[in-house]
């Protein structure tokens, strides 16, 4: 079993995977790579790739592996086996930190190629030695990072976790692990319309029936909570009235006909500030066709905000109660993590809660709708 610190980074960084503002996850991240350093910038400029996230996963998998208690009747086995986890580890706990995003690639790269060459051995060695599969879920997890740190692509992250699902001869904590990230992986196809929220529950609660002792488990459950939440808002139009910090009325209702992001932001939240010139460009881009933005502000400085949002040319609508993460609106919507941005069409219905990186795309095809 992990220890506590290993349980902490693994529930910190879920949501750091996804790109998001937690300051849990920041600081862990920084701990682990470059304490004077906001971690975004170090480790993946835009967590919302899947190289990025897979990055991380296998960071929270070499903490986990390096616990596991194996057995090995071949002492040279276990020698190799030993120096499979070192890398791994030596990757987790870098000897000395990066300081700058091309160390810690470099880092990374270096720390794959020695992994490479460990499990290599350990596979000439002994081909049948369980650990192995250990060894492939970390592989797994690394696959859309290597072309990202310049080494040839080996594999795909999906096949491989489905591989270690269906091996007979794979160990069950193993297992789990491969299908809990499957589970969280897949739930993207959801937004992508390849995958039906429902199918995808089914899928989560098979998983969780199938391993419950997985480490994953509370962030599938979570995200389970967060499917049916969306399902019950696409329902019915989206209720949002409020008075915005500029004095401006705004009523959803009234704006029917016209496709409105609803912005979930911070001016104090990385990601979210790195999104701004996306939003803003869109917004120029789009805004005489129909499209409109209401900002629901995190912040607690009016004036910081007020002066933010005027340096960035944010036009729109910003809703402002002072009251951080307990802001009202937020809080009714059940938004747990920054950026969200929710897109409603010209009938006020949600139609994605997660824009992000594709807002242009969205908008213009909600406009023709």
């Amino acid at each position: 079993m992990p220890d506590r610190k290993t349980r902490a980074v693994m529930q910190a960084l879920e949501r750091f995977m996804r790109g998001e503002c937690s300051a849990p996850a920041e600081k862990i991240v920084s701990d682990l790579f470059c304490p004077a350093t906001r971690p975004a910038c170090i480790i993946a400029p835009s967590m919302k790739s899947t190289a990025s996230r897979s990055l991380v996963v296998a960071l929270c998998l070499a903490a986990g592996i390096s616990l596991a208690e194996t057995k090995s009747a071949a002492p040279a086995a276990d020698a190799l086996w030993q120096k499979v986890e070192e890398v791994m580890n030596g990757m987790k706990n870098p000897k000395e930190r990066p300081k700058s995003r091309e160390e810690a690639m470099a880092m990374f790269k270096k720390g794959l190629e020695d992994f490479d060459a460990a499990v290599a051995k350990l596979e000439a060695k002994n081909p049948k030695d369980v650990r192995l599969w250990k060894a492939r879920l970390f592989a797994a997890t690394t696959a859309g990072v290597r072309e990202k740190v310049g080494l040839p692509a080996k594999g795909e992250l999906m096949k491989g976790l489905k591989e270690i699902v269906a091996s007979a001869e794979a160990d069950k904590d193993t297992k789990g692990e491969a299908s809990a990230i499957l589970v969280l992986e897949s739930e993207r196809e959801i937004e992508e319309g390849t995958l039906k929220g429902a199918d995808w529950t089914k899928q989560a609660e098979a998983h969780l029936k199938a391993y419950p002792d997985s480490r994953l488990n509370q962030a599938i459950q979570r995200q389970m909570d967060t499917q049916k939440q969306m399902a019950d808002l696409k329902a019915k139009p989206v209720d949002l009235k409020f008075t915005a910090v500029d004095g401006r009325e705004i009523d959803l209702a009234k704006l029917r006909g016209k496709v409105v992001l609803i912005d979930f932001w911070a001016t104090w939240c990385g990601p979210c500030v790195g999104e701004i010139p996306n939003v803003v460009a869109a917004y120029e881009k789009l805004h005489g066709k129909g499209f409109e933005i209401v900002g629901i502000s995190l912040d607690q400085d009016k004036e910081k905000l007020e002066s933010f949002v005027k340096e960035k040319g944010m036009k729109w609508a910003q809703y402002f109660d002072g009251k951080g993460w307990q802001n009202e609106i937020s809080s009714r919507f059940g938004i747990q993590s920054i950026p969200a941005m929710w897109l409603v069409n010209k009938k006020g219905m949600l139609v994605s809660n997660d824009v992000r990186g594709r807002l242009e795309e969205m908008v213009e095809k909600a406009l023709k709708e």
